[in-house]
């Protein structure tokens, strides 16, 4: 081997592990972007528990005076039902004695009357002996007027025992009446009185039960207020241990920038031994490239960003790296932008419509680069509902490129058009992208109407920013695997058909 084949080689090598230092600082400003990001929201948890905390309706504050105000009410109520309970007990007694006091008046009622009944018969009599005293008094004439008076104060006797008589018979007579009404009012009351209490009394349990609970719900508010502390101080914790990690990565890439460094010095030295320019481009500004384009995407400026691509080709750049490293984490960065708002459908058109400019071009590289192969039918599109075809587009371009036949559904797919294409193409995967969660949860039901059609063989290959966010997803949806770019697509989907002897499994 020549020296110069040998410096050829050798410089491919440093070129390659350059491009593998660009990936890794890359990878670095990513963790230290979601770090800052992670801060973020441990920020605004914090502040949601202190808000809360804080709040006159926090539920401990709340549970403890509605306990203050039920354990009030149910003194009064037991106060009052103890009084009730007096009361009940007085009415008893009085009615007893009024009871008595009736039977009573009863009885002298009836004696009063046996003795009002003589009294007439004294009357009638005395009434008869004035009579013959008149008639005594006529017949003697002049010696008869001692019979005369007599007669005359008789029947003023009979008179007034008669008027006495009936006066003191009417009096007992309302007396007795009297007391008899006012017997029925007592009794009536008192029954009253006696459900009012028994049904004051069944509603006492409830009030004692309603305390219980108050007293319960304080407790487990009790018990909800150290857990949430715990969770505050694990949160603390945390943004201790994102903040060193932060640190870490900074740290970390400041050394690989050192590495990157020391590499352009030895490709330097290379190319001159070599005698051929050095490829600036490929060795300087590979970070700054993705910056800019992902400047020119955000502000949807297609020529701009049409323009930085073909820059980097026209520098020496590979279409691979640019693929993996510019185009699919912007698609990732913009996906995890995305992924907590409202997108507009005009924004996820001019997206699209970029990322299919860039990939027209680099297309052609990526397929001439790579000898094609007879992998095997996939069916891809987009989750029932999901707009979003930025990474559907890169990923179908590499499953392509590495020798799949794919079919690709495009956006907002039904779980039915997803089973029909496998059906047609006899495909034995699915590729489902989406970027939201809720379409996300779409793949659950796809995986249920593929069991019911018989197709339990069929493979789900997924991806998207709520996978990348949370790796359980997968297994939540029912899927079996989750790429997070076109290169892992690739051996991911190998892997899930057999044409690979690793098995790895996705957690």
């Amino acid at each position: 081997m020549s020296t110069i084949t040998f410096l050829e080689k050798q410089k491919k090598k440093l070129e390659n592990q350059l491009r593998v230092l660009w990936s890794q600082i890359n990878y670095c400003e990513d963790i230290e972007t979601s770090s800052l990001a992670l801060s973020d929201y441990l920020f605004n948890m914090k502040k949601i528990y202190m808000d809360y905390t804080r709040n006159e309706n926090y539920i401990t504050l709340m549970a403890e005076r509605t306990k203050q105000k039920i354990d009030l009410q149910l003194s009064l109520f037991l106060d009052g039902l103890d009084k009730m309970i007096q009361l009940r007990e007085n009415y008893s007694e009085i009615n007893v004695k009024i009871m008595e006091l009736n039977k009573d008046n009863i009885e002298v009622d009836k004696h009063l009357r046996q003795t009002f009944a003589l009294l007439q018969s004294v009357s009638s009599q005395t009434k008869v002996l004035a009579i013959n005293a008149n008639i005594e008094a006529h017949r003697l004439g002049a010696q008869g007027a001692v019979f005369k008076i007599i007669a005359s104060e008789v029947r003023k006797l009979s008179d007034i025992t008669n008027e006495s008589s009936s006066n003191i018979t009417d009096t007992t007579s309302k007396l007795t009446s009297q007391t008899s009404e006012m017997t029925q009012i007592l009794n009536e009351n008192s029954n009253t009185l006696i459900n009012v209490v028994e049904e004051l009394e069944q509603g006492k349990d409830s009030f004692v039960s309603m305390y219980q609970d108050s007293e319960n719900i304080v407790n487990e508010s009790m018990v909800l207020d150290d857990k949430l502390l715990a969770i505050y101080e694990l949160i603390e914790k945390v943004n201790v241990m994102v903040e060193y990690n932060r640190a870490s990565y900074t740290n970390v890439k400041k050394i690989l920038r050192e590495q990157v460094d020391l590499t352009k010095e030895m490709l330097h030295d290379f190319n001159q031994e070599l005698g051929v320019p050095t490829n600036g481009f490929s060795l300087i500004d590979s970070t700054d490239l993705y910056k800019s384009f992902y400047k020119s995407f955000k502000e949807e400026k297609v020529e701009q960003c049409i323009s930085l691509i073909q820059h980097a080709l026209e520098k020496g750049e590979e279409a691979s790296f640019i693929t993996t490293h510019i185009l699919e984490r912007t698609v990732e960065t913009v996906g995890k932008e995305q992924i907590d708002r409202l997108v507009p459908l005009s924004e996820i058109y001019v997206n699209g419509r970029i990322i299919e400019a860039c990939m027209d071009i680099l297309l052609p590289l990526l397929e001439k680069d790579h000898k094609k192969e007879n992998l095997g039918k996939v069916i891809i599109g987009n989750a029932y509902g999901d707009y979003h075809a930025l990474g559907r587009q890169i990923i179908s371009t590499f499953l392509r490129m590495a020798g799949f036949d794919v079919t690709d559904l495009g956006l907002s797919v039904s779980n039915e058009a997803f089973v029909e294409a496998v059906k047609e193409q006899r495909s034995n995967l699915i590729c489902v992208s989406a970027l939201i969660l809720h379409t996300a949860e779409e793949v659950v039901q796809l995986r249920d109407l593929l069991d019911k059609n018989g197709l339990q063989h069929v493979k789900i290959l997924v991806g998207g920013a709520p996978f990348n966010f949370e790796p359980r997803l997968v297994q939540k949806v029912k899927a079996d695997a989750m790429a997070a770019n076109g290169i892992e697509a690739i051996k991911v989907a190998k892997e899930l058909l057999g044409l690979m002897h690793r098995k790895v499994e996705y957690k």
